[in-house]
């Protein structure tokens, strides 16, 4: 087996050199072998354009839905002034 220039020996998955001495055990050898060749990502610190977008977004997400909300309660508190004032409900307790 040839890996490179350096021709190693594999008996019984322990690998040997060309003279004889204990290079390592065969599958930590691949394993290190191809871990250095992969390409890994790298970790980047925080992205502030990225973040200033993202919180713009998620704060007019939320400011939407809270008006959504407070003109559904607009409405309704509307809706039962009208009713009062037209006469088809009291506030009175009937007797």
């Amino acid at each position: 087996m040839q890996f490179g220039s350096v021709s190693l020996f594999v008996i019984a998955d322990v690998v040997y050199g060309v003279n004889g001495e204990f290079v390592g055990c065969l599958r930590s050898l691949v394993r290190n072998m191809a871990g250095s060749k992969v390409a890994h990502a790298v970790l980047t610190g925080p992205s502030v354009v990225k973040e200033i977008v993202i919180a713009t977004g998620l704060g007019l997400a939320a400011g939407t839905l809270w008006k959504m909300h407070h003109w559904n309660e607009q409405r309704k508190v509307r809706a039962f002034y009208d009713m009062l004032e037209k006469g088809q409900i009291s506030v009175v307790v009937d007797e």
